[in-house]
């Protein structure tokens, strides 16, 4: 059963999901498409021989090359698991986003499991250290409070493994505020803080900017098989069909493009703000969890597109959250999502609206960038 932990010397592993490097996969994906249809294409096209064996040669090759990269498809995709041990707890991911902390440094653990909150964001470890300077690699520190928060998927087996899993001679309370709360030798409940019960806010931004590229693509891919059937239908002179095959070979170029890069355009991104902090959850890029006490400012930009009332562009906006953090910004594009924008900018001013600085709009012209 997803999430559920599995057990051996002592030690707990929860899965919490998957990572993959986007990119290379969709790299190998690319590869594939390119060999095959070379090969499909050199044995159903008579050309008397003359470019048919190159052609299927070629495909060939870019399928041993795409067969290769594959063995070694654990650099690729690989679990994310958050592993409870006699020695403390850890949670590893190659893209950076990972951390490691000792038993022996913490004063308390809590989790809080929320099943209102999207799963992907439903549980939050918070760390209560001994001292005020340690730091756990992506932990968010709390300046309320002086824990160390992780925001985990909300997994069956969490709970239980950091009960369990705890030292033997620490502490366990019962369930209340926190669904499970251990706590060192000498370490008073009542001393250790509650946890925020505010709900974080989760804003799907990959769903929709998917869903735009996805129909762009099809509309394109439409465009080019109507316009070489209409180039090489009977009837058909070769100066028309110089100018449908013109005309359709951009809109067909550009379906290919998109299925492509399918991996990358249908990924889940996601902002993900609570009274901690604002994170940027994207599989395909850098993700990043900040504080508020590390930012300055946000704010909303809009430009929007005026063109002819009849082209596809006009009226459509370009949105994008800006942060900046002393000293750079942070310039995060949205896409055409007003809705998205507006979640933001509320949550913002819901839980840190000291940084907030506003939505502006600006009237500007389509790019492609």
């Amino acid at each position: 059963m997803k999430g559920n932990p599995a057990a051996s010397d002592g030690v707990t592993r929860v899965r919490l999901g998957w990572e993959a490097r986007l990119d290379q996969v969709t790299v190998a994906i690319n590869v594939v498409v390119i060999g095959v249809g070379l090969v499909v294409l050199g044995a159903l096209l008579d050309w008397s021989g003359w470019l048919t064996v190159p052609m299927i040669v070629i495909g060939v090759v870019f399928l041993l090359v795409a067969l290769l990269r594959l063995q070694g498809w654990r650099s690729l995709v690989w679990p994310r698991t958050l592993t409870v041990g006699p020695e403390g707890i850890s949670y590893e991911s190659k893209k950076g986003g990972g951390f490691q902390l000792r038993w022996s440094e913490l004063a308390a653990v809590g989790v809080h499991s929320d099943a209102e909150v999207d799963a992907r964001f439903g549980l939050a470890l918070v760390f209560f250290p001994k001292s005020a300077g340690l730091t756990g690699g992506s932990l968010i520190p709390l300046r309320q409070n002086g824990g160390l928060l992780a925001r985990l998927p909300r997994r069956a087996g969490v709970v239980a493994a950091v009960r369990d899993g705890a030292p033997g001679d620490w502490q366990r309370f019962a369930p209340g505020p926190w669904d499970a709360l251990a706590a060192a030798p000498g370490i008073a409940p009542q001393v250790i803080p509650q946890p925020d019960l505010a709900r974080p806010v989760v804003v799907d931004i990959g769903r929709r900017l998917a869903g735009q590229g996805l129909t762009g693509g099809a509309l394109a891919a439409f465009f080019g098989v109507v316009a070489f059937i209409a180039a090489f239908s009977g009837g058909t002179s070769p100066g028309m069909r110089a100018v449908f095959a013109v005309v359709g070979s951009p809109f067909l170029l550009l379906a290919v493009g998109i299925l492509m890069s399918v991996p990358l355009l249908a990924r889940r991104r996601y902002a993900v703000l609570d009274p901690y902090a604002f994170t940027w959850d994207d599989p395909g890029e850098d993700s990043f969890a900040l504080p508020w006490q590390e930012i300055s400012s946000v704010a909303i930009r809009s430009t929007v597109v005026k063109g002819s009332p009849w082209t596809w562009t006009s009226g459509r906006s370009l949105d994008h959250v800006v942060l900046h953090t002393g000293g750079q910004n942070r310039d995060l594009p949205l896409g055409d999502q007003r809705g998205a924008a507006g979640q933001i900018g509320a949550a913002v001013q819901q839980f840190a609206p000291q940084v907030w600085r506003g939505a502006s709009t600006r009237t500007g012209r389509f790019e492609i960038k």
